[in-house]
């Protein structure tokens, strides 16, 4: 990927994620989705651990041309260790079972053991384990995720 010509502050998985994504092929463009409630932000809900509402803003939306012209694959870079991983991974699993099929790829990202590993949100298995496991950094590093680099 080309050195952007404009502000762009973003950390390591992001930028590996960015630049993984910039090489697929059919690759067209991508959005950083805002962190913050912003008009142009995609927000997914979700509640906490405590049952609060709260919005995940999944960091990338790319575009890519496909068979039948563009798609649009929402990839998300988040660490598993972090105390929201799960409550995360339950909203974009209950989204992507109401939207899934607007989007070509729904995938959750996360570094485990020295590797990006993959969560394809598209997958049944995948949202059934979401929801019934506890141990986000055990989904990323069973046999329902796969290598992301």
């Amino acid at each position: 990927m080309t050195q952007p010509t404009f502000p762009l502050d973003l950390n390591k998985w992001e930028t590996d994620v960015l630049n993984a994504e910039s090489k697929r092929n059919g690759f067209l463009a991508w959005w950083r989705n805002p962190d913050r409630a912003v008009k142009e932000s995609l927000a997914i809900a979700y509640t906490d651990a405590s049952h609060k509402w709260k919005a995940l803003r999944p960091d990338f939306v790319f575009f890519a041309q496909g068979q039948s012209g563009i798609v649009v694959d929402l990839v998300d870079p988040h660490g598993h260790h972090l105390a929201d991983a799960m409550p995360k991974l339950r909203g974009l699993a209950q989204f992507t079972e109401v939207f899934g099929s607007e989007f070509r790829r729904i995938e959750s990202v996360a570094e485990t053991n020295g590797a990006y590993r993959v969560l394809d949100l598209k997958r049944d298995q995948v949202r059934e384990a979401i929801k019934t496991t506890h141990d986000a950094k055990a989904l990323y590093e069973s046999d329902l995720a796969s290598d992301y680099l």
